[in-house]
């Protein structure tokens, strides 16, 4: 099923909209909560630059795609804090706190939120004491750009 506000086709949003788009969430929530934060491979997060993001991936259907990425960051000393200044933060965008729960790895505590919008865009982030991470996957588009292509 794709995640649209009508449960309708996806709008076509342009892939370089929705990809700008994807990246500000994320570096709005990075900034947020603060620290260097880093691809799974060590490289470092920049907003500025159209790499690292995973590529379009299927929203249910063949003409619909979506944009994902998934930073690591450093740890907080409030995982419930952290959540809560996120939901305050997003919720001024249209976000809703659509899940949210707590695990303890050994010593380490940590809290992980959804954060959902009606277009479709989900923010899971997980604040940790350890380390944290944030995953923001794009609303889907049908539009004829993001279609998978083979040479």
């Amino acid at each position: 099923m794709i995640s649209t506000p009508s449960d309708g086709p996806a709008p076509q949003t342009a892939p370089l909209d929705l990809l700008n788009q994807m990246l500000g969430f994320t570096d709005e929530l990075a900034r947020l909560q603060g620290g260097q934060w880093t691809y799974e491979n060590g490289v470092v997060f920049d907003p500025a630059r159209t790499t690292g993001y995973r590529g379009t991936l299927s929203c249910g259907e063949d003409s619909s795609r979506r944009f994902s990425v998934h930073i690591f960051g450093p740890g907080v000393s409030s995982p419930e804090d952290a959540t809560t200044d996120a939901a305050e933060n997003f919720a001024e965008q249209g976000f809703v706190e659509t899940n949210k729960f707590d695990d303890q790895i050994d010593e380490d505590q940590y809290v992980i939120q959804t954060l959902t919008h009606q277009d479709g865009t989900s923010v899971v982030y997980t604040a940790g004491t350890d380390k944290s991470s944030i995953n923001v996957r794009s609303a889907c588009s049908s539009h004829p750009d993001m279609a998978e292509r083979t040479p």
